[in-house]
């Protein structure tokens, strides 16, 4: 049974209800009405009634008590009618319940798989947009990890940090500063030595981001590295909008790009992760 059958069946019942309590505010307003009658007659019995007139009245008063006694015999009836159709009411409701219950199950079926659909052509895309930069067979390749992470400080705690660890969990070898930094070490030259030793760069491109310097000057350098040769940046959007990235660097609008209004942290490093591991 379909949810528009379930909601007619259910509909349907309704107005039968309300068909039988309207018949029997109409039995009960003429039971009332036949009762007064009979009160009206008795009162209207007097000493001064003629024998013919009680006689007349008497049989006034039995025709109203045999009206009285069928009304009783058809809101009897009534009432069991309505007992049944407020139980196929009830049934009918949950058969509606279950039917909107399947429903909904469908849907969410349905949007979980295009979900499903869209995040594998997202991943695919990333895949096709993203190729390593070009090994220098002269020399030995500086290369130790797979990805230097480039963010700001205020989105460590809820993204970054746990971005990072995921992907380490993941096998994947990654360039973050609590990981690497260590007291007195200059922020300029580890930042250097990072984005060289990187095959290619997470930006997390937010608000923060774009107010810091520091982050600046990272995603400068990973530009750089990328004019030599192969495309290692790979976005991720926090909190922002794709007019925002425009106004930001037009460029990196334009690249293909992972976004935490649409991803989970897990999901996030598991798409960088197939990404970092295939190339």
């Amino acid at each position: 049974m379909s949810t528009s059958t379930a909601q007619s069946k259910v509909n349907q019942t309704q107005r039968d209800i309300q068909g039988l309590n309207r018949k029997l505010s109409d039995v009960a307003r003429d039971e009332a009405s036949k009762t007064g009658k009979i009160a009206s007659i008795s009162k209207s019995i007097t000493r001064s009634t003629s024998a013919s007139q009680l006689q007349s009245k008497a049989r006034e008063t039995q025709r109203l008590q045999d009206d009285i006694a069928k009304l009783q015999t058809k809101r009897a009836q009534l009432s069991r009618d309505l007992g049944r159709a407020t139980e196929k009411l009830h049934a009918a409701q949950q058969e509606l319940f279950r039917e909107q219950e399947k429903e909904q199950k469908r849907r969410l079926d349905q949007i979980a798989s295009q979900s499903h659909q869209s995040e594998t052509l997202l991943l695919a895309k990333l895949h096709n947009s993203v190729a390593p930069p070009p090994k220098n067979s002269s020399t030995e390749s500086p290369v130790k990890f797979d990805a230097f992470i480039s963010h700001a400080t205020e989105d460590k705690e809820h993204l970054v940090r746990p971005l990072a660890d995921a992907l380490i969990g993941a096998g994947c070898r990654i360039w973050y500063d609590e990981f690497q930094l260590k007291v007195g070490d200059s922020l300029r030259r580890s930042i250097d030595r990072g984005l060289v030793a990187s095959r290619f760069g997470i930006v997390i491109l937010s608000p923060s981001f774009f107010a810091k310097q520091w982050p600046q000057y990272e995603l400068d350098g990973l530009v750089s590295k990328e004019l030599e040769g192969g495309k290692i940046i790979l976005p991720i959007w926090h909190k922002v909008s794709k007019a925002e990235v425009m106004g930001y660097s037009p460029s990196l609008a334009d690249k293909m790009a992972l976004n935490t209004v649409t991803s989970t942290v897990a999901e996030l490093a598991e798409a960088l992760a197939d990404v970092l591991k295939d190339t």
